[in-house]
């Protein structure tokens, strides 16, 4: 009966340590992620500083990248556009908050709303 004791204890014992090893791995796993996960946003920073900034411009790669941004915004600009005619909207000059084509005034900050005219816009 105590060799089936001693067994059960190792077999106890054994499914207790493989149990911390893989919390362990999992915790080790995790904390890896993390850490990759912490030097992309430094590189994404790191990027957005050089494009925003204008630095090392004269590399080809990173002028292709600048590129490739200017070219997105002003597609998300032209989309945001299409939003305020679709939704009948201006944008405010003085707050930024969106403001009806029927107002004259801002109803976020009470400035008088100035919209171009059709000649400023030609």
């Amino acid at each position: 009966m105590a060799n089936w004791s001693e067994k059960f204890n190792k077999v106890t014992q054994s499914a207790i340590n493989k149990s911390k090893e893989v919390a362990e791995m999992t915790r080790l796993n995790i904390n890896i992620g993390s850490l990759n996960q912490n030097i992309k946003d430094i590189y994404t920073k790191a990027g957005e500083y050089v494009l925003k900034n204008g630095l090392l411009g004269e590399d080809e790669i990173i002028a292709g990248y600048s590129t490739e941004v200017e070219t997105l915004q002003q597609s998300i600009l032209a989309d945001k556009e299409k939003l305020r005619e679709i939704k009948n909207v201006d944008v405010c000059q003085n707050c930024g908050a969106n403001v009806s084509r029927d107002s004259k005034y801002c109803d976020k900050c009470g400035a008088e709303v100035v919209r171009p005219t059709q000649e400023t816009q030609e």
